[in-house]
């Protein structure tokens, strides 16, 4: 069926409305109402090679292996800033100036026009410094994952309206023990932590991980040994654009092996816990439901991607939580028959002697 809201459509959009953005950042910035990270602050640098089987995406490059990056000057974990104010749209305003660095993403023109009249005042809050905050996956690699790193959270997180409303930020919220206050009108934060993220956001180091399990308390079973599962996507709406991947053909294949197919528009959180014993091979559709393999010990990893629409974040996932036998087969490359082969291969191959 056609849909704008589909990923081919999508993907082009987002880099127009980027384009777009730039320009009306770069006249607030010269009106000095926008104060954009600066050079050092996005400054990067290359790290080690991750590698993959399978296809290579089309904007993978043409290596099987994709290089981690990191900050070249790593930043404070936490910036104390008087007197901020923060939106609902996620913007941080300091002076009569939206600061990039206290804010939840890059700004858009409605976020620059948006109200900054405090409406309500705190004397102190945390504020997570992000670029995204639209999905699952935002919320666990932009915000859980940089609070895992305090050693204490004593005051309240405050976080953008849209974000704060969704029912999987309340319930890990309330799992971890953070008091969210949801923006819903200008706040001014007498005294603002403002954390400041600690890596390239989708370039997962080991450390980041092994952070997020203690935070979440996960304990992670021993998957039975053969076990299969499938994330599947069949039936989701996505929170930003819609992929399709021939899921049915893919269910079946793995119901064959005896593997278990978790359909992720059906599936609750209990769901995803109790399929930590079927997850020796994990295979899954990209997208943020990935994130549950925190949850799971995997050996084995295959995941189903598109050309119109994949970020290398979850082989840095895998590869940190200590998955390191990973394929990446494209559903869009080919016809049915090469998919189908593909799938059958990847699973028949034995497991990597590094997994």
């Amino acid at each position: 069926m056609f849909s704008y809201r589909h990923a081919k459509f999508q993907a082009p959009l987002a880099r127009m409305r980027s384009t777009a953005s730039s320009l009306w950042r770069t006249g607030w910035a010269l009106a000095g109402k926008y104060k954009p990270l600066s050079a050092e602050e996005q400054a990067f640098e290359f790290g080690d090679a991750v590698p993959f089987k399978g296809d290579v995406p089309v904007r993978a490059g043409a290596d099987h292996h994709q290089r981690r990056l990191s900050f070249q000057f790593p930043r404070p974990l936490v910036e104390e800033v008087e007197n901020l104010v923060v939106t609902p749209a996620g913007a941080g305003w300091k002076n009569g100036a939206l600061y990039e660095r206290y804010s939840s993403c890059r700004p858009g023109l409605r976020m620059l026009l948006g109200e900054t009249r405090p409406q309500s005042e705190i004397p102190t809050g945390y504020f997570v410094q992000s670029e995204h905050m639209d999905t699952f996956g935002d919320w666990m690699a932009e915000y859980l994952s940089p609070l895992s790193l305090l050693d204490d959270i004593a005051a309240p997180v405050l976080l953008p309206q849209a974000l704060a409303r969704k029912p999987y930020v309340q319930r890990d919220a309330a799992r971890v023990g953070i008091d969210v206050i949801e923006v819903d009108a200008p706040i001014l934060v007498r005294k603002a932590m403002v954390v400041q993220q600690q890596r390239c956001i989708r370039y997962w180091q080991p450390k980041d991980v092994q952070a997020l399990r203690a935070f979440l308390n996960v304990d992670a079973p021993t998957p039975s040994p053969g076990s299969i599962l499938y994330l599947s996507r069949h039936g989701e709406a996505s929170e930003v654009a819609d992929r399709t991947h021939p899921n049915e053909m893919i269910e079946r294949i793995v119901r064959e092996r005896g593997g278990v197919v978790l359909r992720t528009a059906e599936a609750d959180f209990s769901d995803y816990l109790n399929a930590a014993h079927s997850a020796e091979t994990v295979l899954f559709d990209h997208g943020s439901a990935a994130y549950n393999m925190i949850h799971w010990r995997p050996r084995k990893v295959i995941e189903f991607v598109s050309d119109a629409w994949w970020m290398n974040s979850f082989l840095f996932f895998a590869d940190a939580g200590g998955v390191h036998d990973y394929s990446i087969v494209c559903t869009d490359q080919g016809t049915p028959d090469d998919l189908r082969k593909k799938v059958y291969a990847a699973l028949d191959e034995p497991l990597s002697s590094a997994a």
